[in-house]
């Protein structure tokens, strides 16, 4: 492991001055942290992160240490779903690893604060910090409050609408099932602040992995980024930055590092965590990336494995009506850890970076019982969904090394789905087709050539499932894809089909009118084609041309030549 050496930063004077530190200040300094922060102006998802940034800096400083600023790129899904600039979001999560790493390496830092956001720097933050080994954790910038509109379906919710609302509203009054001043009313009350997407979408999960991975201080995961847009960060947020510092200072004094917390049993009850909250199908590709990072041997077979033991038990969006913001203020992640925790689902003895154990964070948080009259969390017991219908891996012909389907507990609850497939070869011509009404009941979408090496960058088609849901068409269509998959999306819905199209994968043999089933049961994904004829049809595959979307030393150059699939978490 490299070592960490302070000292060639204190002591540079000439470097020092000319930054504008005092040299003899700074040669007293007892820690230099790394501020490993994504901060853009660009987007609401990592908008407050500067501010954060500079809080950190002056606690740090209070307490004789030195924070140094490190810069990331930070991508907004809500910027690139359904643009030609999608296919940079997957993309981004490593390169921003990559840039902490840099940053913290060559600051000679000795701590680390990683302030995350928006999903893709969610799984960055964690990244580095399994990699380096350096003392530290993640600070999350905090999700959106939720706001609320006068009318129905939406008026019964409350405080609890959130952008998936507004999405499918927005699909609902291009087809005429909402009024424009409906629309408008959604759209101007939808999201009163900044903040990641507002429930269990992919940057909430990826929140919930820190802090349920032990990485995170108890009750980081859910809170506010912000009261509105003209408001301060959150209280909450600035609590946890300043309980953060403190951490940190205690994990160096205690010599606990990432690689000490984030074990294969605390993968496990992240895990375990994420299944229960109803989590995004992403977290497949992140917990691949970062379990890599941590030397933690964890495969997509044993995140099935762990994930179809636990039920559905908190009722957040998009399975439920309930936004993030709803269960930090019932108390928050550790809410459904205790609970998880009293029905033997979790490892209470692992560390964290409290300095204590899990079960001995968790040893003050009040029972579901005490919580009174509540339907946000549930008991094990009494589950939104039993175990095992969540998100499953499936196997076939379609997709001999995997794929995912993503259930929410709501779909496929006649068992399986069979229909003729409906092949495009592209996120736009599949939009198109929905908004003419080419795409029926009962039919299976197959969009191919959007993986990891066809989008490139592996595009999320959410958009495609927001036009369905708005519709009517959510639990009538499936749609199945070599790409992936927003946390906001739900319906009957299989992605990261591997190998993907790009690279020969079987899907690349499927034509119109061939018939596809689905069986969660028997976890199998099926083209009801003979074995010969597959054979046959891919003899006559040519990858596709990928000249017109990757320019030669491009990001998605280097991308396309180093990725690996989405079974494997399309690390690089």
């Amino acid at each position: 492991m490299i070592q960490d050496s302070p000292d060639y930063w204190k002591k540079n004077r000439v470097e020092m001055r000319a930054a504008g530190f005092d040299p003899d200040k700074a040669a007293q300094v007892n820690e230099i942290i790394t501020i490993a922060s994504a901060w853009t102006n660009a987007h609401r998802c990592n908008n407050r992160v500067r501010e954060i940034a500079d809080l950190l800096t002056d606690l740090i400083g209070r307490r004789g240490g030195q924070g140094l600023v490190v810069g990331a790129p930070a991508v907004s899904d809500a910027l690139t779903q359904g643009t030609p600039t999608a296919g940079y979001s997957l993309v981004s999560r490593d390169v921003a690893a990559d840039c902490f790493e840099i940053g913290h390496r060559a600051h000679h830092g000795q701590g680390m604060i990683v302030i995350s956001g928006c999903d893709k720097t969610g799984a960055a933050a964690l990244m580095p910090l399994a990699r380096t080994n350096a003392f530290g954790l993640v600070l999350y910038p905090g999700t959106s409050s939720p706001g609320r509109v006068s009318f129905e379906p939406y008026a019964a919710k409350g405080r609890n609408i959130t952008i998936m609302d507004w999405a499918e509203g927005r699909a609902a009054h291009e087809s005429g099932r909402l009024t424009r001043e409906q629309y408008l009313e959604l759209e101007s009350n939808v999201m009163p602040g900044s903040g990641t997407c507002g429930a269990m979408f992919t940057a909430n999960t990826m929140s919930t992995c820190a802090e349920a991975i032990g990485m995170m201080l108890p009750r980081g995961a859910s809170h506010p980024a912000d009261i509105d847009a003209a408001s301060p960060i959150h209280p909450d947020v600035q609590a946890q930055a300043a309980a953060s510092v403190d951490a940190v200072y205690r994990l160096i004094e205690a010599g606990i590092r990432p690689r000490d917390i984030m074990t294969e049993r605390a993968f496990e009850n992240a895990i375990t965590t994420i299944y229960a909250m109803g989590g995004s199908t992403n977290m497949y590709l992140h917990l691949l990336a970062i379990a890599r990072e941590a030397q933690v041997p964890l495969t997509i077979d044993r995140i099935q494995a762990i994930g179809e033991r636990v039920p559905l038990i908190a009722n957040l969006q998009p399975h439920g009506p309930y936004a993030m913001v709803s269960l930090h203020e019932l108390g928050g992640v550790p809410v459904v850890m205790k609970e998880l925790l009293r029905a033997g689902l979790l490892h209470g003895d692992v560390m964290t970076v409290t300095g204590r154990t899990l079960a001995e964070n968790l040893a003050g948080v009040p029972d579901l019982d005490a919580l009174g009259k509540q339907d946000i969390v549930r008991p094990v017991d009494s589950p939104l969904a039993p175990p095992n219908n969540h998100i499953s891996v499936l196997r076939g012909n379609l997709a001999p090394d995997s794929c995912v389907l993503k259930l929410s507990g709501k779909t496929l609850e006649n068992g399986v789905f069979r229909g003729p497939a409906r092949v495009f070869e592209s996120e736009a011509d599949t939009m198109a087709a929905i908004r003419e009404g080419r795409i029926q009941r009962g039919d299976v979408v197959v969009v191919r050539n959007v993986g990891p090496v066809g989008g490139p960058g592996m595009p999320e088609m959410v958009m495609l499932t927001i036009q369905l849901q708005g519709a009517g068409l959510g639990k009538k269509v499936a749609l199945i894809t070599d790409g992936r998959f927003s946390g906001v999306s739900h319906g009957i819905l299989i992605g990261h089909i591997s190998p993907e199209a790009a690279r020969g994968g079987p899907i690349a043999a499927v034509k119109d009118g061939d018939a596809i089933v689905i069986d969660p049961a028997a976890r199998t994904l099926t083209l009801e084609v003979g074995d010969e004829e597959i054979t046959a049809r891919l003899k006559t595959w040519a990858a596709p041309d990928l000249s017109d979307r990757v320019s030669p030393g491009s990001v998605h150059d280097k991308y396309v030549r180093l990725v690996s699939s989405a079974a494997h978490g399309c690390v690089l």
